[in-house]
């Protein structure tokens, strides 16, 4: 299997699905709608110089600010098409233009490329861009037109499919993707416990510097830093989505009804509302060990993400315990909540 026929194959099974012809074909419509209406004021100019057969000011004007207008529309079209992979007709219809290689947005070289071909296509009048349009016909499975060929590129129907510049929902997507046991069709959570004599594993994330804030212990069992005669005394608390603040203790457990089976006898029991029912009755674990602020995915069934400074979130693998830092946010299916930290001198 060649690199394309890989990509396409994975799109495919993380949920992408490919823009149907009608729908390019509309939004084709509308970006050039959005042009020639920007032309509008340069056609105004040309009637009034038609009827009074005078060359004046007000012409030479309306058509200056068409040119420029058109200029601006152009820039946008090229800047939306290679950051995002979109443009007023394909947010319109919903669709969005990804890289093969990495399901990212096309990019300026790739999107500037396409502009030149597709402009080079008029030297056929009508016939040229006609069939540039209409060439995701003959690719009956993927959709892909001859430009997306030649760029690597893939529309994508975004109602249909799931939008890859989602990062949390790409991120789950990769994540039960790699979970080839279970049955991704199936949404209703389960109990995530580590097996009988299995061994959780440490630090899981990429090394990053540790928080300024320094180091967290949990309820009765701060840190302090003794400089000077000052004792320094640094909690770590989670901060949940619906505002509500708990510290952080030895040990705990967040779930939809967590049971303290999963951990230790004394955890922390946090049962969270979920409408969507994305969470595992016992999600994961939690705690500090006086040194570190740490979690552990208890073989959850859509995982546990962390999104660090970086803004890309991580999957965490399960039963493998990841180290926090401060400002770092733990997505649970679709809850979340963010690591803080509090220095107070005593």
């Amino acid at each position: 299997m060649d690199a394309v026929a890989s990509s396409l194959a994975k799109a495919h099974e993380l949920g992408m699905r490919p823009a149907e012809a009608r729908l390019r074909f509309w939004s084709y419509v509308i970006d050039y709608s959005v042009s020639l209406a920007v032309l509008l004021p340069a056609g105004i100019g040309y009637l009034i110089y038609v009827v009074t057969k005078q060359y004046s000011v007000v012409p030479l004007v309306l058509t200056g600010a068409s040119g420029l207008l058109l200029v601006v529309y152009l820039i946008v079209l090229l800047s939306l098409n290679s950051r995002k992979g979109s443009s007023p007709g394909k947010a319109a219809m919903r669709l969005r233009s990804v890289r093969l290689s990495d399901f990212a947005a096309p990019g300026f070289p790739r999107v500037l490329g396409l502009a030149l071909v597709f402009l080079g296509s008029h030297l056929i009048p009508v016939i040229g861009p006609l069939l540039l349009l209409v060439s995701c016909l003959f690719d009956r499975r993927h959709r892909r037109g001859w430009l997306d060929k030649l760029a690597g590129s893939y529309v994508l129907d975004l109602r249909s499919g799931i939008d890859p510049a989602n990062e949390r929902i790409l991120a789950r997507a990769e994540y039960l993707l790699t979970r080839p046991d279970r049955d991704n069709s199936e949404h209703l959570p389960e109990l995530g416990t580590v097996a009988h004599g299995a061994q959780a594993e440490e630090a899981v994330l990429s090394p990053r510097p540790r928080s300024s804030a320094g180091i967290v212990g949990a309820l009765n069992s701060d840190w302090h830093a003794a400089a000077g005669g000052t004792r320094v005394v640094r909690r770590a608390a989670l901060a949940f989505d619906d505002g509500s603040y708990v510290p952080v203790p030895d040990s705990g457990l967040i779930g939809r009804a967590p049971v303290a089976d999963a951990g230790p006898s004394n955890a922390l029991l946090i049962p969270l509302k979920d409408p969507e029912r994305l969470l595992s009755k016992t999600h994961l674990s939690f705690g500090s060990d006086g040194a570190d602020v740490w979690i552990m995915d208890l073989g959850s069934s859509n995982g546990t993400q962390v999104t660090t400074a970086s803004g890309r979130p991580h999957n965490v693998p399960a039963h493998t315990r990841a180290l926090l830092n401060d400002g770092d946010i733990v997505q649970m299916g679709s809850r979340t909540f963010r690591i803080t930290f509090q220095e107070t001198e005593k």
